[in-house]
């Protein structure tokens, strides 16, 4: 039960959401949501006994197609065996199965919700509803979506029985079209072949993608014929006597993989080949081929819908969004700021109020802005409790002039600014920023601040309405869900933000939508002719920073030249 998270919905609308998380500071929280959940009744002022429903994003009793696959196992690898064996041991365990997970966190509490509510919470007597994993993901992009139509894919590791869904859309009814049921799942792919690598396996995810445009995919064609395979239109089937996600997550990686791609990387510390990139791109090319596929059989059994919502864990892959979105037949995308699983609590509140009480569409998630907020005073208190020195708050207009002087003069600032954003995405609320123009500002983020490896990319924010100026992109990416290519002519002018291929995972921000934000952007722009700063989240391996405390905790860890929290500015100096 990884990306613990709770929503609320009111009266068909979002009002609050947060990942369990940014509470508990361990990442990829799996515990039962309670500080999230305490956080979204106390945003709206309400008490537990004033929730009628309750959406829970797992139906924790159809697990059987993964209990045969454990047993199936036996016999035939007993060292994988042993590694599923265990994991659900962990899962169906009370104490809980994350590696740092601070509270009780298991498939067992899924089955006490009512009581876990009472006994933290006081009198409750709404109702429970479990709903299907994968259709709490279908939900949570389009339900949430702006489209009255749409075709629908929904990817990740696995669900209760199910990896991948086709679906599609209008109004309110979502119809399913195929499933691809477990053990064969694009994630699990995607997460061994990123164990192999050397990663961290359900984290380093990401680090792959970003190694994936350094080299040739050589692999492609064997990875396709002897792994990752279709046989059928609008499915694939994973081999797993070559790659098993199970035997990865043990560092075990069977004889027929290793005559394929070599020698695994087993540490971080060994060092990266050419060998490491061409797997790393090939894994890319793959997984990339069979969403296309997948999603042109969805496109033409579902009537040929123009739109497409992506939600799961895979639609985190922004450079396969962004391929498809280019090279599909499709005209617009939408995919929210939280298709993994933490976005499922959005969907399940959403499947209650649009198929429990039968209400009509009202919500769009435009942003991803639902998480705590700090006003002036509350930040004051903190510096004053931490003995930190400040200037007097500034008025709008010096606090944004005083930023960007330090951003165009190569400086970074930590920007933390009014609700916490909902979703692994720094928005522009929790957020590193610098100056995109500076190409070896890429490396001092990455070495001396995130602590990070130096292939990994930089997202740039860009006024929306200048998006079209820099990228190939026709449409808002709000929530950084999208890459596309950089317009040759502007890469030597943001070339921090420009990966190795020319492309640039893009995040619009709208004056509608986060107006400080492109204020600041704006204001850049008055200043360097730039509408586009380089936005990384505000964090050092760890969670997003959620509150004032958790900000000056990472500033001071850091090497950041300015905090800028709410309308303090706190540089270096004044700690």
């Amino acid at each position: 039960m990884g990306e613990s998270a709770a929503a609320l919905i009111k009266d068909g609308v979002l009002v609050a959401a947060a990942e369990e998380e940014r509470f508990t500071r361990f990442k990829h929280e799996g515990c039962f949501p309670l500080r999230a959940i305490d956080y979204c009744l106390k945003e709206e002022g309400l008490a537990i006994s004033d929730i009628e429903h309750v959406g829970v994003y797992w139906q924790p009793w159809k697990i059987r197609k993964r209990a045969q696959e454990v047993i199936s196992t036996l016999w035939r690898r007993p060292r994988s065996f042993a590694q599923k064996f265990s994991r659900a041991l962990k899962e169906f365990s009370p104490v809980g199965g994350g590696e740092k997970t601070s509270s009780d966190g298991s498939w067992i509490e899924l089955f006490q919700i009512k009581q876990i509510l009472i006994r933290n919470f006081g009198p409750f007597k709404g109702r429970i509803h479990y709903f299907d994993h994968h259709t709490c993901h279908i939900a949570s992009s389009f339900l949430a979506s702006p489209f009255e139509e749409a075709t629908i894919l929904s990817l990740d590791g696995g669900g209760e029985e199910l990896s991948t869904t086709m679906a599609v859309g209008s109004g309110q009814k979502i119809k399913l079209l195929k499933k691809v049921y477990w053990p064969h799942s694009l994630g699990h792919f995607y997460s061994a072949i990123t164990g192999f690598l050397g990663f961290k396996m359900e984290d380093g995810e990401y680090k792959m993608m970003g190694l994936a445009p350094y080299n040739t995919p050589d692999y492609l064609d064997i990875i396709r014929k002897e792994i990752l395979i279709t046989n059928d239109p609008g499915s694939f089937q994973i081999n797993t006597r070559i790659i098993d996600y199970h035997d990865a997550l043990a560092n075990h990686f069977s004889k027929d993989a290793i005559k394929i791609f070599g020698r695994p990387r087993l540490s971080d510390k060994d060092p990266f080949n050419e060998r490491h990139q061409k797997i790393a791109s090939s894994a890319q090319a793959a997984f990339e081929e069979v969403v296309m596929d997948l999603a042109l059989w969805a496109y033409k059994a579902g009537g040929g819908k123009k739109n497409i919502c992506i939600s799961g864990g895979c639609g985190l892959n922004c450079t396969a969004n962004g391929n498809l979105l280019r090279n599909g037949p499709f005209e617009k995308m939408y995919i929210p700021p939280a298709p993994h699983d933490a976005g499922g609590s959005i969907g399940a509140a959403l499947l209650v109020y649009h198929e429990i009480l039968e209400k009509p569409r009202k919500f769009i998630m435009e942003h991803a802005h639902y998480g705590p907020s700090f006003s002036d005073e509350e930040v004051q208190k903190v510096l004053v409790d931490r003995k930190i020195y400040t200037q007097p708050i500034l008025e709008e207009k010096q606090l944004l002039e005083k930023t960007v002087e330090y951003l165009a003069s190569g400086k970074i600032i930590a920007w933390f600014q009014d609700e916490m954003e909902f979703g692994p995405r720094a928005l522009g609320n929790r957020s590193f920023l610098a100056d995109p123009r500076n190409d070896s500002i890429r490396d001092v983020i990455n070495e001396k601040i995130k602590k990070r490896e130096l292939f990994r990319p930089f997202a740039p924010s860009v006024k929306e309405e200048c998006a079209s100026d820099y990228f190939e992109i026709n449409q808002s990416s709000p929530f950084m869900n999208i890459t596309a290519p950089v317009h040759k002519a502007k890469m030597d002018e943001i070339p921090a933000v420009t990966h190795i291929d020319g492309s640039a995972r893009i995040q619009t921000v709208s004056k509608e939508h986060n107006m400080r934000y492109w204020k600041l952007l704006d204001t850049f722009h008055k200043k360097t002719n730039v509408p586009v700063l380089l936005n990384t989240s505000f964090n050092i391996q760890e969670p997003i920073v959620c509150t004032p405390e958790d900000a000056i905790e990472t500033f001071r860890n850091s090497n950041v030249d300015a905090l800028v929290i709410q309308n303090y500015f706190i540089s270096r100096a004044m700690l």
